[in-house]
């Protein structure tokens, strides 16, 4: 006799349904900061569902003196802002290299060819649980204290936890879709 630990642990209609109201979802967040200013940039949620954040990953670049040249100094600090509430996650700005991988990368905007070598950091996610909800904004707060302009990159991986009208909208036997009158709850 086979055993099958799993199927006598695991109910499919209960995974089914897990399933069809959650997916894994990245949120990119890209932008130019002008040089010695300071810039917001802002992804939306949606209106599908929550979006359930696990961690992040990210690069910048690294432009720094008159002459445009990679130095390999941080000049971007962020801080990340809750858009619905406006509540900040971080207690102040935060320098990129200190919670971004796999970092710095090499501009292909320099005037000049860069020598240095790239910063060869260990590529590994930065933990970074938290829940935003359905119809607001992830908002990063960016200060760049270089004298040429900067990019910076962050991708957000999560889950996608689709929203109770969605999830309301099924898919009949005969293909056509039936509606119920289930409204997505609004918080915040």
């Amino acid at each position: 006799m086979i055993v099958k630990p799993f199927s006598q642990r695991i109910d499919p209609s209960k995974v089914f349904e897990i399933q069809n109201v959650q997916y894994s979802e990245k949120l990119l967040l890209a932008d130019t900061v002008p040089a010695n200013s300071s810039k917001l940039g802002k992804v939306n949620i949606s209106n599908l569902g929550h979006f359930f954040c696990q961690f992040m990953t990210g690069s910048f670049t690294t432009l720094g003196t008159a002459a445009a040249t990679d130095s390999g100094i941080s000049y971007l600090s962020g801080q990340i802002i809750d858009g619905a509430g406006q509540r900040k996650l971080f207690n102040d700005r935060i320098p990129l290299d200190l919670f971004l991988s796999p970092g710095r990368r090499k501009s292909a905007n320099s005037g000049t060819p860069v020598t240095d070598p790239d910063s060869n950091n260990l590529f590994f996610p930065i933990e970074f649980e938290y829940l935003f909800t359905a119809n607001s904004d992830i908002l990063i707060d960016v200060v760049n204290s270089s004298d040429q302009d900067n990019d910076y990159e962050i991708t957000f991986h999560g889950i996608r936890i689709v929203s109770d009208m969605v999830v309301a909208n099924r898919i009949n036997a005969g293909g056509g879709v039936s509606r119920s009158s289930i409204q997505p709850q609004r918080r915040g």
